[in-house]
């Protein structure tokens, strides 16, 4: 009864505060300079001498990735001694950056605060470093980031360089050196005290996967367990860890818009049902972000959504219900006892169909049920979306690679 209660507790939560939480993709904030096209062009298979930034990059890291309520976390130990931190998994945002002291303004943490002074590895940014001229200079002389994020939370504070650590394959512990991130010394915005800080893994010259010095690291894959699964942690592979199987489906990366991962997506489906919606209706592709707790559909789209899903469910007389305090979303319905004629949506991909099943397309509950799918101005895949899937980052080949898979089973 107590486990049964804890779950509905949680779900609750999490249903809350789905639609508001962390929606990243800033890729602005940070000052850079550096075009994508222009670095892909120069980076297409080896990551060019002046972002190498290491003299050793393990050849297989194996981190953690954990559900934290609704987004998730690496794992990770800064400096030396280590200091371990979990930090947002982020392929929507660039810089990876923890809280340090001093601290002007820090949310709290269930961890300690980074303390440089006691880290033997710990540097400020050098002016002379290939990666300054992606930081501002503050009047004291320190190389500066401000990194800020599209749902309100942001970060300041010094541009440093430190060793980063993370289980391998081999079950130890490798090092990477010379890693550049952000100390946070002021944050503003809501986040959750089981994180320290972001990990960002797009397609930036500072992202942590571009860090990454090695042609086999160009590539990174992940599979995130069901929101109801007893697993809540899997893994976090790169390189030659990332084994692609035979059921895989695969779309290119849109690039010269930004450092995000975008495909294009042609059109919707519901329950088979084709939408066919005007060419150019998602003119910047669909955004994919972990960062982002539930998916977002832009306006048109959107409204043509609702319209078909109302028309779908009018045939069973269920009855409307406006969002509550316990729940979100534009189309809530009274869930009627043995009600399970729930519709699936495709996303249709260029030459690929991302399917999304039922259960990871509503949030259903004890006495209702609501579409787990919001209003925005962008169109992004989120972690609700991407439950039980396999999901393949190939940067070196700028392609997406996904498939249906049983998250739970990749914790070894």
């Amino acid at each position: 009864m107590t486990e049964k209660l804890h779950s509905l507790l949680f779900l609750s939560l999490f249903l809350v505060l789905l639609p508001h939480y962390q929606c990243t993709f800033s890729s602005e904030s940070n000052g850079f300079s550096l075009k994508l096209s222009d670095y892909l062009q120069k980076s297409t298979r080896k990551f060019g001498k002046e972002e190498s930034i290491t003299d050793h990059f393990p050849d297989v890291i194996r981190p953690w990735i954990t559900r934290a309520t609704f987004i998730f976390t690496i794992e990770a130990s800064i400096g030396t001694p280590k200091s371990k931190k979990a930090l947002i998994f982020d392929p929507g945002s660039q810089l990876t950056w923890t809280q340090c002291t001093p601290c002007i303004n820090c949310f709290q943490q269930n961890y300690p605060l980074f303390d440089p002074k006691k880290s033997r590895s710990y540097k400020k940014l050098a002016q002379n470093h290939p990666f300054a001229r992606f930081f501002r200079r503050a009047n004291n002389g320190d190389l500066s980031f401000n990194a800020s994020y599209g749902s309100g939370q942001s970060s300041t504070g010094i541009a440093s360089v430190e060793t980063f650590s993370f289980p391998s394959h081999k079950r130890a512990s490798e090092s990477i050196n010379g890693f550049v991130f952000g100390c946070g010394n002021n944050q503003q915005g809501y986040f959750i005290n089981s994180v320290t800080g972001v990990m960002g893994m797009n397609r930036s010259p500072l992202s942590f996967i571009s860090q990454m010095n090695s042609t086999s690291a160009q590539k990174f894959s992940y599979c995130l367990p069901p929101i109801n699964s007893p697993v809540k942690t899997t893994r976090l592979r790169f390189g030659q860890d990332v084994k692609e199987t035979g059921n895989l489906q695969q779309t290119s990366f849109l690039n010269n818009i930004d450092y995000s991962y975008r495909v294009n997506l042609l059109d919707i489906s519901i329950n088979g049902h084709r939408l066919n919606l005007p060419n150019g209706t998602f003119p910047r592709g669909c955004i994919l972000d972990t960062g982002c707790a539930a998916s977002r559909i832009e306006g048109r789209a959107y409204d043509e959504v609702l319209r078909v899903l109302m028309q779908y469910f009018s045939r069973y007389n269920l009855t409307r219900v406006a969002a509550g305090p316990n729940y979100q979303g534009e189309l809530c319905y009274v869930l009627r006892r043995g009600f399970r004629n729930f519709p699936n949506m495709i996303f249709h991909f260029q030459g690929a169909n991302f399917m999304i099943n039922p259960e990871n397309l509503f949030h259903v509950m004890n006495d209702r049920f609501c579409l787990a799918l919001f209003r925005d101005d962008k169109t992004i895949l989120g972690p609700y979306q991407q439950q039980n899937v396999r999901f393949i980052y190939d940067i070196g080949n700028q392609k997406l690679l996904f498939g249906r898979e049983d998250c739970s089973q990749d914790s070894a």
